[in-house]
């Protein structure tokens, strides 16, 4: 048997809005380290004096703002950049971040390069954690209980460190495969990407943001409007899809329009939306404007730069690999052929430039036991498809039903030989599904709940959580009102009584949605 490396347990926190003080106290109540005396308090009130070789120090902090140290752990940093040298010192750190700032995990870093100039020696490799930190604690902390058991060797290749990748440096990742999954038009794909050894951490439900190139062909010839070769390359990182109201407006006071004017009324949102419907930055120009109204040099100083496309992540986060699912955009304005920016990208391009955003609230519940009902419908499947993999990855026996929604089943169930055998497995409980145009009358994910009420309402009152994703003008009211209708029961008390099922099921946590 293995002895144990240390006698005394320090668990110091650095902590802002409470996150690292509650993994500390949660680590000082594990019952493997109660014979280590855990003591978990403030960094700034652990002392770096009279530390004995029997003793190790536990960090958990976060870092404030770009990579600053919270105000309760200043004090112990500079302790450390004070002391001449600290050979006896053992520790462990996780750190918690936000890969959106620069200096991602930045405290924790600086803290654990003065700990090691000054000679103290780390037990493990240092963590690097951004939103999805639970995950990263619950891998962590039973191998920091080895360690400390006499089991030194037990983390030596544990590496959790996020990567900050962002939109100033994204990711390079190989397109693995493109396959249609339907038969009809438009098409839906499954795209998968390289993402092994790029150092990205992602759950099942985060965000994968993709940043496309521009169409050559649509630089070019904004090029001939203006009669200027230089625009392709002025332009050829500004946003060119995604027409602001402040370009708009802008582009009225130039050029005086006054049908542009009225679209930009309040009254006109409506009218100004289903303009914009498929129109690119040329069609505006062509419509409201002459190249001497707008003189090049004004317009790119106007324009927003590229601004990236975001997707869920259909695929877990151990699977080496990125897996999306996405709609094309295909179709012809003023005799231009057009193409969905990123999809167009997505299945053309050998490679594509990503990074990966935490979603929390789209992640499984801590509840293990926690019934689910996922509802999607169309490519709003691609996150459903992720929970589900996670959970039979992960050996997770749930009680799962899939209501998943599109036109026909002979083309387009997405997915179909994936469902259907985690179905016969067991992995998914129940799997419904929703054919619109296959009957005579429209049939839609909502009449499958009408139809399904018994099961349905047996699922909510075992607790299980709603996950559901697809369009938000079409799918979010349906199906609150379809929930809410089955509610039959009276509440208790009159403040219950004013709230609907969706409403309680919000307030509950236990609705999760993804509308796009």
């Amino acid at each position: 048997m293995p002895s144990a490396i240390a006698k005394r347990l320090i668990i110091g926190f650095g902590s802002e809005s409470g996150n690292a003080r509650a993994l500390a106290r949660q680590l000082a109540a594990l019952p493997g380290l109660q014979s280590f005396g855990p003591q978990a308090l403030p960094l700034n009130e652990v002392s770096l004096a009279g530390w004995d070789a029997q003793d190790v120090l536990v960090i958990l902090s976060s870092s404030f703002g770009d990579g600053e140290p919270p105000a309760n752990a200043e004090g112990f940093l500079a302790s450390v950049q004070q002391a001449q040298a600290l050979p006896g010192l053992r520790y462990a750190l996780f750190g918690l971040g936000d890969t959106g700032y620069p200096q991602f995990c930045g405290f924790t870093k600086k803290l654990d390069g003065a700990l090691q100039q000054r000679g103290a020696q780390p037990l493990l490799h240092r963590v690097d954690a951004d939103a999805g930190y639970p995950a990263f604690f619950a891998q962590w902390a039973p191998v920091l209980q080895a360690v400390l058991q006499g089991q030194p060797h037990a983390g030596q290749d544990l590496k959790l460190q996020v990567k900050a990748y962002g939109e100033d440096n994204a990711y390079a990742a190989r397109i693995l495969e493109c396959r249609q999954l339907n038969q009809g038009a438009p098409g839906a794909f499954h795209v998968r990407l390289a993402s092994e050894g790029s150092g990205m951490h992602w759950r099942a439900g985060d965000t994968l943001h993709v940043l496309p190139e521009n169409d050559p062909a649509l630089l070019d010839a904004i090029a001939q409007w203006y009669g200027e070769p230089a625009a392709a390359d002025l332009l050829r990182h500004k946003e060119l899809r995604q027409i602001s109201k402040t370009v708009l407006r802008e582009l009225a006071r130039a050029s005086g329009h006054e049908r542009l004017k009225t679209l930009l009324k309040f009254s006109q949102r409506k009218e100004l939306e289903a303009y914009l419907w498929g129109a690119d930055l040329l069609d505006v120009l062509q419509d409201f404007c002459t190249p001497a109204q707008l003189p090049l040099a004004e317009l790119a100083e106007l324009l927003s730069p590229r601004l990236p496309r975001a997707y869920s992540i259909a695929s877990h986060g151990q699977a080496g690999h990125l897996d999306l699912c996405i709609r094309a955009v295909q179709h012809e304005r003023q005799g231009r052929q057009r193409h969905g920016m990123a999809t167009h990208w997505l299945r053309t391009a050998p490679t594509v430039r990503v990074y990966c955003r935490a979603n929390p609230g789209f992640h499984l519940p801590a509840d293990a036991q926690a019934p689910l009902l996922l509802i999607g419908t169309g490519t709003g499947i691609a996150p459903l498809m992720g929970l589900l993999r996670e959970m039979q990855h992960s050996g997770q026996q749930r009680k799962t039903c899939l209501i998943f929604g599109e036109k026909r089943r002979a083309c387009d169930f997405l997915y179909e030989d994936e469902l259907t055998a985690l179905h016969q497995q067991g992995q998914l409980s129940t799997l419904i599904t929703a054919f619109s145009r296959d009957g005579q009358s429209k049939y839609y994910v909502q009449h499958a709940i009408a139809d399904h009420a018994l099961h349905i309402r047996q699922l909510l009152a075992d607790g299980a959580h709603i996950y559901l994703c697809g369009n938000k003008a079409h799918l979010e009211d349906a199906i609150a009102q379809a929930i809410n209708a089955l509610d039959g029961a009276p509440q208790a008390d009159a403040e219950a009584d004013a709230q609907t099922l969706w409403q309680r099921l919000q307030a509950q946590g236990r609705l999760h949605q993804e509308l796009y």
